[in-house]
């Protein structure tokens, strides 16, 4: 099992919603730790899910939702840190 790291993931998510960011107006700039994908309209709850699943499939784990912590759910930083402990 390979070591997945928080920017790795980042850049998964990233590119795995290229074209929402595109149609947002969204720079990669704009893209920090603390961009809220729902709050800045990237995706919507169905959209969320569907990156999860994405994340899953891509890194081989499986999320845990009563393990995150709800208030950055939709945050960027603090998905790629739940990855990344969550591979290990």
């Amino acid at each position: 099992m390979s070591i997945v790291k928080a920017d790795e993931v980042g850049r998964f998510i990233v590119s795995h919603l290229v074209n929402s960011f595109k149609e947002n107006g969204v720079t990669e700039k704009d893209i920090t730790d603390d961009f809220d994908l729902m709050k800045r309209g990237i995706i919507d709850s169905i959209g969320l899910i569907q990156l999860f699943a994405a994340i899953e499939d891509r890194f081989g784990i499986e999320v845990d939702f009563e393990e995150m912590d709800t208030d950055n759910l939709t945050v960027l930083g603090s998905i790629c840190k739940y990855i990344e402990e969550r591979a290990k």
